[in-house]
């Protein structure tokens, strides 16, 4: 008998045909909205469905899996757990896998975003396409060597950018719940006290959903007018509004930004400063990671169901 699976998020076409030439049934359901259409589409298949194919902003929410009887297992296309009731599918005995392999690409992004607003990278584009390096020399950039980097969140992400960031002749720092014995990076307790010591910040922290942001507006002002903020983790870690206002009165020098609080809403405000770099939540949108990702889907359904057990389970 064919086993049913529900797509509830965007991925390589190739995984959807693999699967299926595997013997699996694939459901697609309409990208990007929300649980209660999941739900109404699924209705007609919901006895049939054993496996959910998510990404890391849909998740596997408690409704779905009240809705979904016979689901064994949520195969999520990315890292992020913070729409995933990880309490309901416990309970429920369903397995939740990640697709733990973007973490070099998403450590890549940071870097580029960081260098380009220190250098003004983006907004130099701007000024040679419309004609004005005719008229005179643009502004001064910031060096991005020989700097403080701190990093909020030294997991593998941020392992990987301070691996890259060894090579930039500066400081580095970081702060992280668990203290990591085998770097020779100084530690703070707070992300306050790293920010103050910081010349660049890194927010690479997963966060936990509920608990409020990590980067509040005194941690941006202690950043102050020459420091420079990037976001590869999640908008809502941030007190967006604060970052807002501190960039657009210059108390805060610059920011890199590739997530947003409401996206793929972008506060009007920020589209209109030059001191921000602004990217459409792409970290690990590259060719070769999205091919990795959805190799890891494959393998995590295929094990899953040929022998009882996945390749990268979500440890409870």
């Amino acid at each position: 008998m064919a086993i049913h699976l529900a797509a509830i998020s965007a991925m390589q076409p190739f995984v959807f045909e693999e699967l299926r030439k595997r013997g699996f049934v694939v459901h697609e359901v309409q990208h990007g909205k929300s649980w209660q259409e999941w739900v109404r589409e699924l209705a007609p298949v919901r006895d049939e469905i054993r496996g959910v194919l998510s990404g890391g902003m849909s998740g596997l929410p408690r409704e779905l899996i009240e809705a979904l009887p016979k689901l064994e297992i949520c195969a999520i296309h990315g890292v992020g757990l913070e729409t995933t009731d990880l309490a309901a599918a416990k309970a429920r005995g369903i397995v939740v896998t990640t697709a733990p392999v973007l973490f070099d690409d998403v450590a890549d992004h940071a870097l580029a975003l960081a260098l380009a607003a220190c250098r003004r990278l983006v907004e130099a584009d701007r000024f040679v396409r419309a004609g004005h390096w005719r008229k005179g020399r643009m502004g001064l950039g910031t060096s991005f060597w020989g700097k403080r980097y701190g990093i909020i969140g030294l997991g593998r992400i941020g392992s990987a950018l301070a691996r890259r960031l060894e090579g930039f002749g500066g400081q580095i720092a970081y702060c992280d719940p668990v203290p990591k014995a085998d770097v020779g990076y100084a530690r703070y307790e707070t992300p306050l006290a790293l920010a103050a010591a910081s010349d660049i910040l890194f927010l690479c922290a997963a966060g936990t959903p509920g608990g409020g942001p990590i980067v509040t507006r005194a941690v941006l002002e202690a950043l102050g007018p020459r420091g420079v903020f990037v976001n590869i983790a999640r908008g809502w870690l941030v007190e967006e509004e604060a970052l807002v206002e501190l960039l657009a009165s210059g108390r805060l020098g610059a920011a890199g930004l590739d997530v947003f609080a409401r996206e793929p809403e972008v506060p009007e405000r920020l589209l209109a400063l030059d001191n921000v770099v602004l990217a459409p939540h792409i970290a690990s949108s590259t060719q070769e990671c999205m091919r990795r990702m959805g190799e890891c889907v494959i393998a995590n359904i295929v094990e899953y169901f040929a022998h009882g057990r996945a390749v990268t389970p979500v440890s409870y």
